[in-house]
């Protein structure tokens, strides 16, 4: 279809209670619509990506501390 688009949107899951119980790092960060990777043992080791919506619903982090993130619960 020409001039068709398509619209990305990533979310950062909580940790499951497997991940819980081996004391999991959160390794995603998110800035805006930049969702970033870092390696967990290299910490240079970075990805970035830009998609159309990020949405942050991990549990280690509460809203007024990182203004910048959308949780799902305030979307719907």
């Amino acid at each position: 279809m020409a001039g068709a688009s398509v619209k990305v949107a990533v979310r950062v899951r909580p940790f499951n209670s497997r991940e819980i119980g081996k004391e999991s790092k959160c390794i995603i960060q998110m800035t805006g619509n930049t969702t970033t990777i870092s390696h967990p043992k290299q910490a240079k080791d970075v990805k970035s990506f830009n998609f159309d919506y990020s949405y942050w619903s991990h549990t280690s982090v509460t809203w007024p501390q990182y203004p910048h993130v959308c949780l799902l619960r305030w979307n719907y």
